[in-house]
């Protein structure tokens, strides 16, 4: 299964952060994708874009992989 969207839970383990911190992330980037004029999801965020905006961290397909079984 190909994985599109990391969710708010996601990415509060990918950049070590609490809960509200993630969801303020994920709104500040939706945001910018509907200036954009995309279609943002509420609690998720492209990979793409997760890619972008956080160069340092590991967002390899296999990384992405284990994320998603660790939340499981």
């Amino acid at each position: 299964m190909i994985i599109n969207y990391l969710t708010i839970k996601d990415i509060q383990m990918l950049a070590g952060v609490s809960k509200s911190k993630a969801s303020t992330i994920v709104r500040e980037l939706n945001s910018e994708l509907e200036e954009e004029g995309f279609i943002a999801i509420r609690g998720k965020l492209p990979i793409q874009l997760v890619r972008e905006k956080f160069p340092y961290c590991d967002l390899s397909d296999e990384a992405i992989q284990e994320l998603k079984e660790i939340s499981i």
